[in-house]
């Protein structure tokens, strides 16, 4: 019997409430680490450039946490199945969620940086999420179907983001919308625990002894291998690219147009609506008539274009506007890119394939908010922009002029 009808609109129900939770967060970082304004605000006395450093920091730690765990998720459901690790890792996020209300209440900064640091761990559930749909779905069939992860992460950024903010609003308590992603999280481990089957029916594959440093191991890995390594340079420069912007997004709508929480709870919502149907309906359309590659020439160009140009607009009206021509080329690039890494990656590997993409996506995530701190912090709120359009750019330049030419005649035929 063909689980894919049973498992893939499972999983997408786990991923929905893990990203929910995910989301929720978002609308209230840059109000406690950047708006004076606000009676939430934790930094009073830190410099405008400081608290730009810490708002990325505390994004930073999440990607350097996750760029421990994606490969080591990865390639522990390779061995011991995917079900039994998903359940760890939505489990430790609601946790971690738990921990940041704790840190806002007590109004202290280290353990909502240790609470972002452990929440980083639960981010190799996307890894397993990729391996799931994977061992279920044909090799044709894997963008659209990678389409609902991206789907439950653009909806997750709805519901999570707009819950936020309400709850904020209601309670006039920033650390509520916490307690209620704790329990978000405990609920979706029993829901992984009850409906989602084990996937990896190829038993435990035996691979070399992994350590916490596999991440590392993983780029070193990717570095050498002369068939992959320029699919893996692109993914790498189109997920940092746009790991500059959820953590800066926030920032930029509070301090350059005045937005509080709810506001900016509902642009988030509007990327959101966005992402979504570019992967519940756009991606589904073009599938039908054009591969990952035909589809990622044109969305991550657009990605890329609106990314240097949206912050740049004269009113927040333009601003808002902007969020389609981003949010709709960024869905479609997330399925496809992963997709195109799977298609190249052998059966028996899918898991470690996606452990390393999430590896790139978790050095992305550690390293951009960081830098866009810094590039904040030095120059304006502009900058972490500009610099992901140019390296989306970049990417979009390594895939189609050297890793779609060197790879063409080994992919499997349309």
């Amino acid at each position: 019997m063909n689980p894919q009808p049973r498992v893939l609109p499972i999983l997408f129900a786990t991923l929905l409430l893990d990203m929910v939770g995910f989301g929720i967060v978002f609308p209230i970082i840059p109000v406690l680490f950047t708006d004076p304004s606000s009676p939430s605000f934790l930094l009073p006395g830190y410099s405008k450039g400081a608290q730009f450093l810490l708002a990325g920091l505390v994004t930073a730690l999440w990607g350097m946490t996750q760029f421990i765990a994606a490969p080591i998720a990865g390639e522990l459901s390779d061995r011991f199945g995917r079900k039994r690790l998903l359940m760890v890792g939505v489990g430790v996020l609601g946790l971690s969620q738990v921990l940041f209300g704790v840190g806002i209440e007590m109004g202290s900064i280290a353990l909502l940086l240790v609470s972002r640091a452990i929440a980083g761990i639960a981010a190799g559930n996307a890894a397993i999420a990729q391996a799931t749909i994977a061992d279920v779905t044909a090799p044709k069939d894997r963008a659209k179907s990678f389409g609902l992860i991206g789907a439950a992460f653009g909806i997750g950024f709805i519901l999570g983001p707009l819950l936020a903010g309400w709850i904020t609003a209601v309670s006039d308590d920033p650390a509520m919308p916490m307690w209620v992603a704790g329990m978000l999280g405990a609920v979706n481990v029993v829901f992984v625990a009850v409906f989602l089957p084990e996937t990896n029916k190829r038993g435990a594959v035996t691979h070399a002894r992994f350590n916490v440093w596999k991440g590392a191991r993983n780029i070193a890995l990717a570095a050498r291998d002369v068939e992959m390594r320029p699919l893996y340079i692109a993914s790498f420069l189109y997920l940092f690219g746009f790991g500059f912007l959820p953590p800066f997004y926030g920032v930029f709508l509070v301090n350059q147009w005045g937005f509080n929480e709810a506001q900016v709870g509902m642009a988030f919502a509007a990327v959101g609506v966005c992402v979504s149907f570019a992967q519940l309906v756009v991606l589904r359309m073009l599938t039908r008539r054009y591969n990952e590659r035909q589809i990622l020439r044109v969305s991550l160009a657009l990605v890329a274009i609106s990314m240097v140009t949206f912050s740049f607009m004269p009113s927040v009206a333009l601003v808002i506007a902007m969020i389609p021509f981003t949010s709709i080329p960024q869905g479609l690039s997330m399925a496809n890119m992963a997709a195109l890494i799977s298609r190249a990656a052998p059966a028996d590997r899918q898991g470690v394939a996606m452990g390393i993409n999430g590896s790139l996506m978790a050095l992305g995530s550690a390293l951009a908010p960081a830098i866009g701190g810094a590039a904040s912090a030095a120059a304006n709120i502009h900058m972490p922009f500009v610099l992901g359009g140019i390296c989306i750019g970049a990417a979009w330049v390594v895939l189609f002029l050297v890793a779609i030419p060197r790879r063409a005649a080994s992919l499997p035929a349309e």
